[in-house]
């Protein structure tokens, strides 16, 4: 890990749930990979990488995009993420798919080794989105370009849920204040996309319905993901009543036959390199 890449924290949140991450039978990232992917137009043959791929959402779309005459390259700082992916991309027979630990906020790769890169729902947890950006405008051959989802709206029942649990925490934890974000909106993501020396030729939204059976089956969906980063400072004690306030949150979304679904709106933003400043002409 660099000295500027993600906090320890930060890891080992996805290095424990690596095991159930994009594995309680929510539909979530598979979906949002999907079409992560499919915006960005990847084609067979292309050189593809994947940064903080986790269990391979965006990884295994990509790599049916490009074939076998392809190259997928999927990097992840969490260990345990990298080893499952390998293990379902080897009994896939992927042999054009490699997974690598490697730090989203800054690949260690050479200049102009990919046609694509591809960002699904990571750069935002980056300590400098605008760092990672840059180095991946740099990553990409002078016709590639730059597929990257951030969150544009999230349920209001799950936003209630949020700060439910959240007050629970112990009062020497309170939950981090908002930051800027410079994916708020499409304006906001233009200018930190130009700031990175990329041009933005798309920004389209895409909205997935995540059905749950009961309020316990969306805490193990929590647990599973970045939620854990909430969830493990809550006192055992409380996990009980955090679990009931909850379920009190979520009633909006409570469906007629029973269970809940949650709605989840994300931007994908495309984006290709400025072109290069032409060498002065000499006379």
């Amino acid at each position: 890990m660099s000295s500027d890449g993600p906090s320890n924290g930060t890891v080992e949140v996805f290095e424990q749930a690596a095991t159930s991450y994009d594995r309680t039978g929510v539909s979530f990232f598979g979906p949002f990979g999907a079409e992560l992917v499919r915006r960005a137009g990847i084609r067979p043959g292309e050189q593809v990488l994947d940064v903080g791929c986790g269990r391979g959402a965006v990884l295994f779309p990509a790599a049916q995009a490009t074939g076998p005459t392809g190259q997928v390259t999927g990097i992840d700082l969490a260990p345990a993420m990298v080893a499952l992916t390998a293990e379902d991309v080897t009994r896939a027979g992927l042999t054009h798919v490699d997974v690598r630990v490697g730090d989203a906020q800054q690949p260690g790769f050479p200049e102009g080794s990919f046609d694509a890169v591809l960002a699904g729902l990571v750069v935002f947890l980056l300590p400098d989105p605008g760092q990672a950006l840059r180095a991946y405008a740099r990553l990409l051959r002078p016709a590639g370009r730059l597929a990257v989802s951030t969150f544009a709206a999230q349920d209001p029942a799950f936003v209630a849920a949020l700060d439910a649990l959240a007050g629970h925490l112990p009062a020497d934890r309170p939950r981090p204040a908002p930051a800027a974000d410079p994916f708020a909106d499409d304006a906001a993501i233009t200018a930190t996309m130009a700031a990175a020396g990329l041009t933005v030729t798309a920004i389209n939204e895409h909205r997935v319905d995540s059905r749950f059976r009961d309020v316990d089956h969306w805490m193990e969906w929590m647990w599973s993901h970045g939620g854990r980063a909430l969830l493990r400072h809550i006192p055992a004690h409380r996990l009980e009543a955090a679990t009931t306030d909850a379920a009190r949150a979520l009633e909006p979304a409570n469906r007629p036959g029973g269970g809940l679904t949650l709605t989840t709106a994300v931007r994908i933003t495309v984006a290709t390199p400025h072109p290069a400043a032409e060498p002065p002409e000499t006379s």
